[in-house]
């Protein structure tokens, strides 16, 4: 059996590795090919700066799907030293965070929470898990709705939800989203961590995160005891 665990956690590490250089190559190869073209022959000074701009969008990809795994692998790494918290105000601050970047795309933020939720957690990691939730619904909420964040007692403890009334995802798709890389069809660009990220938060605590069933939209809870 210890084998077999060993061998499963290798063949995941690999997965993982694999799928890493696959995602680190493409923004590489985009950046590649827009600067072979610009040096090509003589171009104006607009299409180089247009050259430049496409290079700059996948240098900020990059940097950001290099921020991701390193927030992955760190996940993975050992237990997290908790200390009393409170829920709410975490709630709080990655709402108010959000809120520039959903303004910029015509989307509301919205937040229901008590006043006070104490608990025993890891307060960095629990907040980088909300501001993933966020960013995802962000990023499929239709312009003029709103993404709604939610913080209420669960049974032993306390559960966040974050829903969007974007596309949804279908119920084939609900426990793939969390592995590494995993995208829904025809969903705009992302790096594929975000959920993994979430789900590894909510496993160090001792909790867990999935998709609940919406009649509209997703909505992801995380439960942590």
């Amino acid at each position: 059996a210890t084998t077999e665990t060993l061998e499963a956690a290798r063949a995941q590490q690999e997965r993982l590795l694999a799928d890493a250089a696959h995602e680190l190559r493409t923004p590489l190869t985009l950046m590649r090919t827009s600067l072979d073209l610009a040096l090509r022959r003589q171009r104006s000074a607009e299409e180089l700066r247009q050259a430049l701009q496409d290079a700059h969008e996948e240098v900020v990809r990059l940097g950001e799907l290099a921020t991701r795994l390193l927030d992955a692998v760190s996940m993975g790494k050992g237990e997290l030293e908790t200390e009393e918290a409170d829920l709410s105000a975490l709630a709080e601050e990655a709402a108010a965070a959000a809120r520039a970047s959903a303004l910029a795309k015509g989307v509301a933020v919205t937040l229901v929470a008590p006043p006070e939720a104490k608990a025993r957690v890891h307060a960095g990691s629990v907040r980088q898990a909300l501001d993933n939730l966020l960013a995802n619904a962000i990023r499929f909420a239709p312009v003029g709705s709103t993404v709604a964040v939610r913080l209420e007692a669960s049974a032993g403890g306390h559960a966040f939800t974050v829903h969007d009334d974007g596309p949804g995802i279908p119920k084939a798709e609900r426990e793939a989203v969390f592995e590494p890389f995993h995208r829904v069809r025809g969903t705009p660009k992302s790096t594929g961590l975000g959920l993994t990220i979430v789900r590894e938060v909510a496993r160090h605590h001792g909790g867990r995160a999935y998709v609940e069933d919406s009649p509209q939209g997703t909505t992801v809870r995380i439960e942590l005891p």
